[in-house]
């Protein structure tokens, strides 16, 4: 059969008995599978005295089971030629292993297994590697300013934290605390299941009813209420060569109609090499090697942003081209030819991702998420 002959299925989407969401896709032309276990709760679900959590969590799910040790679940997954990992955001987390289509099976049963059984073995091991982890971010200037901004735009607000929490709060973290939060938030109503690659449709069914199926009932806590925008300016001093320079302009929420103009937006103020931006700063100006925007939408509220980093002497003319180039936007139409242009940056940017198994994966469960539905 030619390749142009084979047509992905239409994503099959199910509820089990005991509230858990799967959602399965089949691309018949392809040889992997992305195996992702999604739940609800990330830094934003946080009560401020355990502000890192949800982070600390996910790490410790990988610390071993009962049946098997630390280096076993990984063992599992990579000694077949695959990929095993997990990620903390601010309102979800996810664990995902991407395999061969032939070990589909093992992945499922991976990632159930330290789901269901993580023993949470080498806590204080794993808090130490947090530590390090935040002073990384702490010593990358570029990673650091978005913290510093969320806590401006955001104060007092869980959304307003740092994913990865305080060192205070993650070296006040015990097992007691990782127990209570995973039996709060990882129920089977706040988590959905979601595999994308070449497989059986029947057979996965049927491993994940059986590996997932056992779960209790029951549901998770309610999310937290949107938070505040606080306009304001938030100085960091450091000794370093840059100044780094984080802006954010209040947003829309994931669900606002008016949601794909923002991103719209971005892409023409500071999304690639051909935005406005770049163009004025980069290009023309020569005053920094990184400027862009974005756009990011949450669940209750959403935020675009602007980064640069220049060089002290370039500080004040950066941040005056910035905001000249807001008014621009603010004040003028934008032309038909920029307008498309951008456009057609966003369709080629979104079709092409969808051609990795992962990314779309990932972009069905943030559409269950968010929406309660796939798009």
């Amino acid at each position: 059969m030619a390749i142009a002959e084979y047509k992905a299925f239409e994503p099959v989407v199910e509820v089990l008995e005991n509230g858990l969401t799967v959602i399965l896709e089949q691309l018949p032309y392809v040889h992997s599978v992305s195996t992702g276990v999604w739940v609800k709760a990330g830094s934003a679900n946080e009560a401020p005295e355990v502000a890192g959590i949800s982070h600390f969590l996910e790490h410790l799910f990988f610390k071993g089971t009962p049946t098997r040790t630390a280096r076993q679940v990984m063992q599992e997954i990579e000694m077949r030629g695959g990929q095993m990992n997990a990620f903390t955001s601010r309102e979800y987390t996810c664990l995902f292993a991407k395999t061969l289509d032939r070990d589909v099976r093992v992945a499922i049963d991976v990632l159930s297994d330290i789901v269901k059984n993580a023993t949470f073995d080498d806590l204080d091991k794993e808090r130490n590697v947090i530590l390090e982890e935040i002073a990384t971010i702490y010593d990358t200037p570029d990673e650091y300013v978005h913290d510093v901004l969320s806590e401006t735009v955001w104060p007092n607000h869980p959304l307003g934290r740092p994913i990865a929490g305080y060192e205070d709060t993650v070296s006040a973290t015990h097992l007691e605390h990782v127990r209570a939060y995973k039996e709060s938030w990882y129920r089977p109503e706040n988590m959905a299941v979601a595999i994308v690659g070449n497989f059986d449709i029947e057979s996965v069914r049927e491993m994940v009813h059986e590996a997932f199926g056992s779960i209790p009932r029951g549901e998770a806590p309610a999310h937290t209420g949107a938070p505040e925008f606080r306009f304001d300016l938030n100085l960091v001093e450091r000794e370093i060569g840059q100044n780094h320079i984080a802006l954010a302009f209040p947003g829309t929420h994931v669900g606002a109609e008016g949601r794909y103009c923002y991103d719209w937006l971005s892409s023409i103020y500071g999304g690639g090499s051909t935005s406005r931006l770049f163009d004025t700063i980069r290009e023309n100006e020569g005053l920094a090697y990184a400027i862009y925007s974005y756009n990011s939408p949450y669940l209750r509220t959403g935020v675009m942003g602007v980064y640069a980093g220049v060089g002290h002497e370039n500080l004040q003319k950066t941040v005056d081209l910035i905001f000249d180039e807001a008014r621009k936007l603010h004040d003028d139409l934008v032309g038909d030819d920029e307008l498309n242009g951008n456009r057609e940056q966003l369709k080629g940017g979104l079709l092409m991702a969808l051609e990795n198994t992962f990314n779309r994966m990932a972009r069905m469960a943030r559409s269950w998420m968010f929406f309660g539905r796939i798009v």
